[in-house]
């Protein structure tokens, strides 16, 4: 199925349903300091060994659409909840642990003020990434979370954060 943008004018033959945000240290540590400062993995970041972040999943389901609209992102938690969930990190149980707390650090352009939102972690099978849980269902974020999306808003993320990376 081909989609014209409204953006652009151009079909697109599909769109991206996941859309992934740069690791939290570059609004934190200036370049010429990551390599003494920061510690990054594609899951985890720590930033002078005192201030850590995990990569996740939050997931938007669409209504009518087998799979979730999801946007890959970062969360902040305390030294306690990311050395545990850290050290369980290949654990087959983990799916079990219960949820962390966490605040989403990444910078999301087609919500407004999403850094700082608080967010349940909650840890999945090894070899999947953790789903975060935004827990202000008032804010645009978490109310499209709590009760999904349409098919057409998904397109309009969509196209919105493609244009807004090929800028």
């Amino acid at each position: 199925m081909n989609l014209k943008c409204d953006t652009c004018g151009l079909e697109h033959d599909t769109l991206p349903l996941c859309f992934g945000f740069d690791a939290p240290w570059p609004m934190l540590v200036p370049e010429d300091e990551f390599d003494r400062r920061v510690e990054l993995t594609q899951d985890f970041c720590v930033i002078d060994r005192s201030t850590f972040f995990i990569r996740g999943h939050i997931e938007i389901p669409i209504a009518g659409h087998p799979d979730a609209f999801c946007l890959s992102v970062w969360s902040a938690m305390s030294d306690r909840c990311f050395r545990k969930i850290h050290d369980r990190w290949r654990s087959p149980d983990r799916g079990g642990d219960s949820p962390y707390a966490g605040w989403l650090r990444s910078a999301i352009p087609v919500y407004p003020d999403t850094v700082d939102l608080k967010m349940s972690v909650r840890s999945r099978a090894p070899g999947l990434v953790p789903v975060f849980k935004v827990e202000s269902h008032g804010h645009p974020l978490g109310r499209d979370q709590h009760r999904g999306i349409t098919e057409q808003r998904w397109h309009e993320l969509a196209h919105c954060l493609l244009h807004d990376w090929l800028q």
